[in-house]
């Protein structure tokens, strides 16, 4: 057992890839230049390789290195390590960059629908070998999911606060009144819960975050706020306006997420702030492609808001014109 494992290495890796290199060129030049060395320490490694195997790599013929058949055999037998490594190099450089890995998203229905496809969109371009899990869900069973581990990171508006959890802010937007095409509310500037007694209307339930303060707000005011139609998303809510159905009260980024002109948008009075957040962990480690994610969110949201509020003056200009 004397001298170990160590005494039948003839050959180390360093020395294959430089053996590789000059099989390639031919010479010692051009294999230093690959390897980023220098031409006598090339030189010498293939020396000292050869000393050490007890037989030639390479024979010298007019200034040129041709293998021998036995480096052939070597090369043969060392080329699969060599693509190997350059697949773990290939990974660690995508881990390091955020392009290889596995996001776990878990999001509300209504920004399931509109919002998280748009963030995906950015975030595979620059990320395009990473496995995504999406996964649609209410806003407690999602809690639940990134308390235990299974998220990376949620979506929701207006998210209670949790003690393992951070609430990010993404941005803010406030309660608006959606209304069919043509409907009265198309004159006002703003919609109070004044304007809106008598009519059908559909909104959030009362347990809900924004049916929560819609009703707190129509309590001051002296007014009732009873849902002819409950609906827990707005998203659908706007879609139930649009067939006609009656005047919605939702969050601001649904209603001008609808398609042009199929509703009538309007800011409600008092004004009514909603959040819109990223959850994550609080005390875990935020890995980069959750850090990336984020970004995208808050870029994509940014993005969005600018369009709508262009797009809804044009839309105010016609309508008054």
């Amino acid at each position: 057992m004397t001298g170990g494992g160590s005494a039948r290495v003839l050959i180390n890796l360093r020395q294959l890839e430089v053996l590789r290199a000059v099989m390639r060129y031919r010479t010692t030049t051009g294999a230093a230049e690959e390897l980023g060395m220098s031409q006598p320490a090339v030189s010498n490694a293939i020396r000292l390789a050869e000393a050490k195997l007890g037989f030639a790599l390479f024979d010298r013929i007019s200034n040129r290195l041709i293998p021998t058949s036995e480096a052939k055999m070597l090369f043969d037998d060392a080329e699969p390590l060599f693509l190997v490594h350059q697949a773990i190099q290939q990974k660690a450089w995508d881990l390091r960059t955020g392009r290889a890995g596995v996001i776990r998203v878990f999001a509300t229905a209504e920004l399931s629908e509109w919002l998280v496809p748009k963030i995906l969109a950015r975030f595979a371009v620059d990320h395009p070998r990473v496995k995504i899990h999406l996964e649609t869900m209410r806003m407690d069973a999602m809690l639940e999911s990134l308390d235990s581990g299974m998220a990376d990171v949620g979506l929701s508006m207006m998210p209670p606060s949790r003690p393992g959890l951070v609430n990010e802010l993404l941005a803010e937007f406030q309660v608006m009144c959606a209304a069919p095409p043509g409907d009265a509310i198309q004159a006002l500037d703003v919609v109070t819960p004044a304007d809106l007694r008598g009519r059908r209307l559909i909104g959030a339930p009362a347990r809900s975050p924004l049916g929560l303060i819609v009703e707190r707000a129509f309590e001051a005011a002296g007014d009732l706020f009873v849902p002819d139609i409950e609906v827990r998303f707005s998203n659908v809510a706007c879609r139930l306006v649009s067939e006609g159905l009656g005047v919605a009260v939702v969050d601001e980024f649904s209603a001008l997420s609808e398609p042009a002109n199929t509703l009538v948008v309007r800011p409600f009075s008092p004004r009514l702030p909603i959040t819109l957040c990223a959850l994550l962990p609080k005390d875990r480690p935020r890995q980069r492609l959750t850090q990336s994610f984020v970004m995208q969110a808050r870029e994509v949201v940014n993005a969005h808001r600018a369009a709508t509020a262009v797009s809804a003056v044009r839309h105010r200009t016609r309508e008054t014109s």
